[in-house]
């Protein structure tokens, strides 16, 4: 008895000096903020027949007296940007890596920016390079650039402390549809979709008589199978944005006669896509739902309380909005980028049709199909005047 009373004492024993002692490991794999280099933004660019990647690393000891600016000196600037060269994303990633006393983190990276050459050979490797670690985000934003994508990163942009926060800025912006890697992912791996990404650029600009630059968005760029194609830009952007089912309010301006001009604010606009088979081709009806606002009439004479004007401004407004969206389906189908999921739109509707016959030949289909558009626009404001107040009185 005495026995088995000793042999439990010593198994409770066992267990409690167990249980206190596994708490004191403390933590094994502890990373010290010392130890990390934060990413906020990384670039791919081509490079001759390698890849050169660049990312942008904060330096939290320069944010006192912040100047703005890029570069890869150090010095006062708040960031440095480091950039290698490898013949794989990763092979480039792991020299990078060797070269840093810090261990790089991308868990807070915001931008992922990819040269116009680069894009134009593929985005593929691109993707799996990054979606394969698990510290990569999937929300990050992704847009090609004009150029370099390292000069696009390193921009000296003096309204914002970091090029990646006032790209990341610009594109969740108004000016911009948004586009995750997560979003550009899923459509390229589909049959009868395919990925736009916004295209960016740098403008020089002046202010306070010190010369900067802002970094705009001044298209989109089309892919197919992904590739880079084309550049959506102007009214075909427009068009694009329309179609795209992310609405963003924007602004366009009707021209009249001796530059008498008239600026509406497009404030908002339904867009429903409906396919049809006709004798085995498909072909779409495009209908356009809108709401219009008067910003700006260089126009004295105008009358708003006279019905045949309004619904006079409201035809000129179809009338360019459907412009807007012929060209962009006219660049889609020229370069072969059904950017806007045409074939998925008929893979939901016509679900047996799609996997025997036009799947297969939706790369041939595409360029053939036809589109029926139809747009209503509704002129709803007309601002705190009727008239222009600097008409002369009568």
């Amino acid at each position: 008895m005495k026995t088995l009373h000793g042999y439990i004492r010593r198994v409770l024993l066992s267990s409690v000096t167990i249980g206190l002692v596994i708490p004191l490991t403390g933590c094994w794999d502890r990373r010290e903020i010392n130890d990390v280099a934060f990413v906020l933004a990384s670039a791919i660019d081509k490079e001759g027949e390698d890849v050169k990647i660049s990312v942008l690393i904060p330096l939290p000891g320069n944010m006192g007296g912040a100047t703005g600016g890029g570069g890869g000196s150090g010095g006062k600037k708040p960031f440095v940007i480091k950039e290698e060269t490898g013949s794989s994303i990763r092979e480039a990633a792991a020299k990078l890596q060797r070269g840093l006393p810090r261990k790089l983190f991308l868990g807070h990276r915001r931008v992922l920016l990819i040269g116009e050459e680069y894009a134009r050979e593929g985005v593929d490797q691109m993707i799996d390079a990054v979606t394969r670690l698990p510290e990569n985000r999937l929300t990050v934003f992704v847009a090609v650039t004009k150029g370099k994508a390292v000069d696009v990163l390193n921009a000296d942009t003096r309204l914002e402390r970091f090029s990646a926060e006032a790209i990341r800025e610009t594109l969740q912006s108004d000016s911009s549809l948004r586009v995750s890697l997560k979003d550009v992912a899923g459509q390229v791996i589909v049959t009868g979709s395919d990925a736009y990404l916004p295209y960016l650029q740098l403008k020089e600009t002046s202010l306070a008589r010190q010369q900067a630059e802002d970094i705009t968005v001044s298209g989109y760029a089309l892919t197919h199978n992904g590739k880079m194609t084309a550049v959506a830009q102007e009214r075909s952007a427009i068009g694009l944005r329309l179609l795209s089912g992310k609405f963003k309010p924007y602004i366009l301006t009707l021209k009249g006669k001796n530059d008498v001009n008239t600026t509406l604010g497009i404030t908002s606009a339904g867009v429903l896509i409906t396919p049809k088979n006709k004798n085995g081709e498909p072909s779409f009806r495009i209908e356009v739902v809108s709401k219009a606002s008067i910003e700006e009439d260089m126009h004295l004479q105008r009358n708003y309380d006279d019905i045949e004007q309004r619904t006079g401004i409201e035809r000129q407004v179809e009338k360019s909005m459907r412009k807007d969206i012929e060209q962009a389906l006219t660049l889609m189908q020229e370069t072969n980028s059904d950017v806007l999921g045409f074939g998925q739109i008929l893979n939901r509707t016509y679900p047996g049709l799609w996997q025997r016959t036009w799947k297969q030949n939706w790369e041939v289909l595409f360029p053939r199909c036809t589109f029926e558009i139809h747009v209503r626009n509704k002129l709803h404001r007309i601002g705190m005047n009727k008239e222009n107040l600097a008409k002369k009185e009568q």
